[in-house]
């Protein structure tokens, strides 16, 4: 079962995803959290040995892609992270706590210029979220959360000044993305500007109340999960 965290540069993703995993390991929970940059550096994703491993190299490399490249290779990296693992790691009892997964840098490569119904295709080959949560974040309470810290000019419209302006406008047409695929496809709004206890709460809730969310036993051998024709939640 693939469960994502989503939302805009700013939302806490990363920070949400690792203490709710936390948790739900303590809890007893069998999950496994991932993130598309798993596989730089990391010997479990073999086919991927080419790649400097050096992810905030690689962060920048991409950046620095061509826009249909740069989506296209965001894809397949996602796609490497969750394909390429164990057997066991893709149990039918066990959670994938997806970081992010294919929806902002898809919103983001549409607000970059490409053609929306054109991407919606790209990822609809993608292995299917059974659940979507949402972290949803005024861009600028995000832009307050990130100043001074880890604002790129990715995330800025490509301003290489970074400036406050560049970070809100960008922010604010990636959200009208996700706003939209929101309301579509049914994903749970979580607001992500509650206290960080509260909102790792809900997600460690959300997911222990999902059918096939029990405690860890034995993962069975088997073959690595196909996607099956997904839609786009």
């Amino acid at each position: 079962m693939i469960v994502s965290l989503v939302g805009s540069d700013g939302a806490g993703k990363s920070t949400v995803s690792r203490l709710a995993t936390e948790r739900l390991l303590a809890a007893g929970r069998q999950v496994e959290r991932v993130d598309r940059w798993d596989i730089v550096g990391n010997p479990a994703y073999p086919t991927t040995r080419f790649m400097k491993p050096d992810v905030q190299h690689t962060r920048l490399c991409v950046a620095e892609m061509p826009t249909t490249a740069r989506f296209l290779f965001l894809m397949w990296s996602i796609s490497q992270a969750l394909l390429g693992r164990s057997p066991a790691a893709v149990a039918p009892d066990r959670v994938t706590l997806l970081d992010g997964y294919w929806m902002k840098h898809a919103a983001g490569e549409i607000v970059y210029g490409l053609d929306r119904a054109w991407v919606e295709g790209v990822v609809s080959g993608l292995p299917v979220s059974e659940h979507v949560v949402y972290l949803r974040l005024d861009p600028k309470q995000a832009w307050m959360r990130k100043v001074g810290r880890d604002v790129v000019p990715y995330e800025c419209g490509m301003d290489p000044a970074c400036s406050q302006d560049g970070f809100l406008t960008h922010q604010s047409r990636i959200l009208d993305v996700l706003d939209s695929w929101a309301e579509q496809y049914g994903w749970l709004t979580v607001d992500a500007g509650a206290p960080l206890d509260d909102v790792v709460g809900r997600v460690v809730s959300t997911v222990s109340g999902l059918p096939g969310a029990g405690h860890a036993v034995t993962a069975p051998a088997g073959s690595p999960r196909r996607g099956r024709a997904p839609t786009t939640g």
